[in-house]
């Protein structure tokens, strides 16, 4: 017989035993037809109990495969975003090689992740895990432009999350007052216009929290309104390539009158 289920075979006989023992003592002292009645019902409930732990019990093998099938667990809110601003945004794979005359003087990117000027990002231990994977691939000669790393994608997407993710709340604790950082963090809208704050630098991440501070400072805290504030802010940052983005957000996400 096989070594697991003598293990649980031997252990229920011992639960049996032991809520056995505590039904006596509890109800060992009732004599009549409804002390004994009672005594049936705790033991037929222990049985019943026993039994569902016994049929939801999984084998290694079953619990390996459920793992590896959620790949990394649940998206959190955060990581919702990340992914909106990858799938919207950033996009695939580039490397200077393919001489895509529209990314300007990008270096290698990936995701929105720059390996020449996102020196920031590429240093740390994701990052470092990040850029291993795609070297391991030889993606410099094996992938095309805006591929999005086929098995690799799932675990480089998490990647990044865990990028952005310190990063974003160290520029929103320096630069967004504790009120504002309340109300953005309320708004997945806002969360977005902010997490790609993240990619295009500290710099137009300050900038953008001095408007939404400013207007939260001045008595505004109707979300709608913030986010007509936010991407308007970038529409009139004064970049063009920051007001082209500011557009495609505007209409990703259905904010009007801005």
């Amino acid at each position: 017989m096989d070594k697991r289920l003598l293990e649980e075979i031997s252990r229920q006989k011992e639960l049996m035993m032991v809520n056995e023992q505590l039904a006596q003592t509890v109800f060992g002292g009732l004599k009549d037809a409804m002390g004994q009645a009672i005594f049936k019902s705790f033991m037929d409930a222990a049985l019943d109990s026993d039994e569902e732990d016994t049929d939801t019990e999984k084998s290694d093998d079953e619990m390996n495969s459920d793992l590896s099938s959620t790949d990394y667990g649940k998206p959190t809110d955060f990581e919702k975003e990340v992914n909106r601003v990858i799938d919207n945004l950033e996009g695939g794979y580039y490397h200077p090689d393919m001489n895509k005359s529209d990314m300007g003087k990008s270096g290698e990117t990936m995701m929105g992740m720059d390996r020449k000027h996102g020196v920031g990002f590429t240093q740390t231990s994701a990052g470092k895990e990040f850029w291993k994977l795609i070297d391991d691939a030889n993606a410099r000669k094996n992938w095309k432009w805006n591929y999005m790393g086929g098995q690799l994608e799932g675990r480089l997407r998490k990647l990044v999350v865990k990028m952005i993710q310190p990063e974003y709340e160290r520029l929103s604790s320096r630069y967004l007052n504790e009120k504002a950082r309340k109300l953005v963090n309320k708004s997945p809208n806002l969360m977005f216009h902010f997490i790609y704050a993240t990619w295009n630098g500290s710099g137009w991440f300050q900038k953008f929290a001095n408007k939404i501070n400013d207007a939260v400072n001045s008595g505004i805290t109707n979300i709608s309104e913030l986010e007509t504030i936010a991407m308007k802010s970038r529409k009139e940052s004064g970049n063009s390539i920051i007001a082209q983005g500011g557009q495609k957000i505007s209409k990703l996400l259905g904010i009007k009158n801005v």
